[in-house]
């Protein structure tokens, strides 16, 4: 956690937000992605875990250059290790020398 709060400007994790509104897991994605919203997940088998349980985690995180990341699993541990692997690669919030 510590190494993502130190290479990002904001973080906001939600569980299960899609039973705000009465809706699937499904739908809930359907609808972020016509917002234009890009949601991630480790792979498609995650995917459809999340919409099988019908319980979803997901976390927003707005990088230092202003971009955002939108991660999602079925678990918070799931986007911990995604979004750990997603600074890292990306090198997003990284100084420059």
């Amino acid at each position: 956690m510590e190494f993502i709060l130190s290479h990002c400007e904001s973080l906001h994790i939600q569980h299960n937000a899609h039973r705000e509104t009465d809706t699937t897991v499904a739908r809930h994605l359907l609808h972020r992605e016509r917002l234009g919203d890009v949601i991630v997940f480790a792979s498609t088998t995650s995917r459809l875990r999340c919409m099988e349980s019908d319980a979803i985690w997901e976390m927003s995180i707005r990088h230092r250059d202003g971009t955002q990341t939108h991660i999602a699993g079925s678990s918070l541990d799931e986007c911990m290790e995604l979004a750990n692997a997603t600074i890292r690669l990306s090198g997003v919030g990284a100084i420059a020398a």
